[in-house]
């Protein structure tokens, strides 16, 4: 399964999605050793991964830079393979790393111009292409969740039930070895129910 995480925005838990999300599937998994494959120019998440090797610390899974190359020799990954690409904010990279996934997500925080990023995220995605926003960084119970939610409910927009809330924890996570997943087991729990369903 290839899985990109796409936003067109900074800041929106894009690396530590997919660090995450790579994190809980070889904790799910154990004979299987996904990879997260760094396309973005920043470089975060080879910085993170270099970060935990220098403490001596090991993330259970692989980060490997990547480029226009890497991704569209993604369709030779084999069954039962878990890839998660991080893509860059734009260009052809991006589009290429949408082409090839299984499924995009789009994270977003509950600011009005981080929704529109994801939206303007998402219409690029093509509409065969499996994709949805998750909601990212928020707090339920706040008056800018309910205004998320519900505009994300009012334009039909395809979103993830699981909620990862802001939480310290996950503000200082870079070069760390994710301890705790929060709510990113959902994350994934849900990303494999729709491969389920669609073979």
């Amino acid at each position: 399964m290839i899985v990109t995480i796409a936003n067109a925005k900074g800041g929106v838990a894009k690396t530590t999605s997919a660090m995450f999300l790579a994190a809980a599937y070889a904790r799910r998994f154990e004979s299987s050793v996904p990879v997260v494959l760094d396309a973005d120019p920043q470089a975060s998440a080879s910085l993170w991964r270099d970060l935990v090797e220098d403490s001596g610390g090991c993330l259970g899974f692989d980060v490997a830079a990547a480029n226009l190359s890497t991704l569209r020799r993604l369709d030779r990954v084999r069954a039962g393979s878990f890839v998660v690409v991080d893509a860059p904010p734009q260009g052809r990279l991006l589009e290429t790393a949408i082409g090839v996934a299984d499924f995009v997500v789009v994270p977003s925080s509950d600011s009005p111009l981080d929704l529109q990023q994801a939206w303007a995220t998402l219409a690029a995605v093509p509409r065969e292409r499996p994709a949805a926003v998750l909601l990212a960084r928020v707090e339920p119970g706040t008056t800018a969740y309910a205004r998320s939610v519900s505009a994300l409910e009012g334009a039909s927009t395809p979103r993830f039930d699981a909620v990862v809330r802001k939480r310290q924890d996950l503000k200082r996570c870079m070069g760390r070895c994710p301890s705790k997943l929060w709510e990113y087991g959902q994350v994934l729990d849900e990303l494999l129910e729709v491969v389920r369903d669609g073979e």
